[in-house]
């Protein structure tokens, strides 16, 4: 059987991966709360960086490829080493990165986290092998985790049934910042993981649960795109909406997937379909749902 590095398989575009040149991907580094900075890797991936009298807390380990970049930026921040590693998922482009920026911290995530990468994953002839166990989660959790480090008490909080199965958002109370992972992918049609826990219904509950549940002067960093204030991931969420009725309508009226492509029912959101998922893609993934 083929072998294939887990990176490549674990999506979120694996077919772009062969053509990039990673040595010329640039790191944008924001600072987005107290001690708490945002790194954009090659424009594509968001880590957060979390630097203070505890040390330093990296959430998202990004790419393999990218890790040195990674490392340029933190230093460039902080002397320090990366004390926690959080992943907020299993997907290649955020635990990637694990075993060169975590091999020496202690690595967080939830349990689906830990049980995937864990395992050899087999999708027909292709054979993904297990992280490293360097690279694995050390610690791994069910629904929440309450973590005091650097003068706050983060919360981990799994939302299930959403991206994946496994995805976590993390929030950081005294700075007003929250770490969605894939919850997000902001201004962008979001890739919904449907093979490996993930569903859109679940999706958009739990970004609604979070507009219930939050500060509305919080800012918020998703796994891809630009950051994000409330109010924008208010009509984010308002938008993901519309599309599900959209074709959940076009379904009621007889229309096949195929169907709806070609007339383009979504043609009106079509900017949001040139990063990752396409509006056929996204037509895909909900036409199933209803």
């Amino acid at each position: 059987m083929k072998k294939i590095s887990l990176f490549l398989l674990l999506l979120i575009p694996a077919i772009a991966f062969a053509q990039r040149d990673w040595s010329a991907m640039k790191i944008t580094t924001t600072e987005v709360g107290p001690g708490v900075y945002r790194l954009f890797v090659g424009e594509s991936v968001s880590t957060v960086l979390f630097v203070g009298e505890d040390g330093v807390m990296l959430i998202d380990a990004a790419y393999e490829q990218t890790a040195p970049q990674l490392k340029a930026a933190i230093e460039a921040i902080t002397s320090h080493p990366v004390k926690y590693l959080v992943n907020t998922h299993h997907h290649g482009d955020h635990v990637g990165g694990n075993y060169n920026m975590g091999k020496d911290a202690t690595i967080i995530a939830h349990h689906f986290v830990k049980d995937f990468v864990s395992r050899e994953q087999r999708a027909g002839e292709r054979v993904t092998p297990a992280l490293p166990k360097e690279a694995r989660p050390d610690i791994s959790f069910s629904d929440e985790l309450k973590f005091d480090f650097n003068g706050q008490v983060l919360q981990m909080l799994h939302l299930p049934k959403g991206h994946t199965g496994g995805d976590i958002i993390i929030y950081f109370p005294e700075s007003k910042v929250l770490k969605m992972g894939d919850l997000l992918f902001a201004d962008n049609f979001p890739f919904v993981d449907v093979n490996n826990g993930g569903d859109p219904m679940g999706y958009v509950r739990n970004q609604q649960f979070i507009l219930e549940n939050y500060p509305e002067d919080l800012t918020i960093v998703g796994g891809h795109g630009p950051v994000y204030t409330m109010a924008q991931l208010r009509e984010y969420n308002k938008t993901l909406v519309q599309t599900l009725e959209v074709v959940r309508k076009a379904k009621e009226a007889g229309m096949t997937a195929e169907q709806m492509k070609a007339n383009r029912i979504l043609k009106e959101w079509e900017e949001w379909g040139k990063f990752f998922i396409t509006e056929d893609r996204w037509i895909d993934t909900l036409f199933p749902v209803f």
